[in-house]
């Protein structure tokens, strides 16, 4: 039986993996949502303007007092700033598995920054929610976010 715990403050040594807060519109907007080269794997199109990500982290600060909501804004602990998003979701209470998420920006590519994001949710997701099972699915194009899952196991 699933124990659901909601978005729980996790950390790493480079990150800190928290709920997103209004003022993370503007990162998320500049750092990720807006680069098509970011977003052009993703389920959904690049940010047209800040307004767009403004809404969106609404939408998950509103979803918080689910606790079956598992959306972690990825900060950088070095700076403060968020670069990017990781998310627990097609949760299924039965079967108890979910699939992962998750994006960030360019300019964060290729320093295992995801690598340690994914692994502290993975972690999280078995030990403290007791999924038997996590998934994730990525398009064959996109190498890097397949490596990405193939480290993580």
């Amino acid at each position: 039986m699933l124990k659901h715990k909601g978005t729980e403050k996790l950390e790493t040594e480079r990150l800190i993996l928290r709920k997103f807060k209004e003022a993370d519109a503007l990162d998320m907007f500049n750092n990720w949502a807006s680069d098509l080269e970011v977003t052009k794997y993703l389920s959904w199109s690049a940010h047209k303007s800040v307004e767009i990500s403004k809404q969106l982290i609404e939408m998950w600060i509103n979803n918080y007092k689910n606790m079956e909501q598992y959306q972690w804004a990825i900060e950088l602990k070095e700076t403060g700033h968020a670069i990017g998003n990781i998310s627990l979701l097609e949760i299924n209470n039965n079967d108890e598995n979910c699939e992962v998420g998750y994006c960030i920006g360019k300019a964060f590519w290729n320093k295992g920054i995801m690598t340690e994001a994914l692994l502290k949710v993975i972690e999280f997701g078995f030990n403290e929610i007791g999924f038997q099972r996590i998934g994730a699915r990525f398009d064959v194009n996109n190498l890097a976010s397949g490596r990405v899952m193939e480290k993580c196991n």
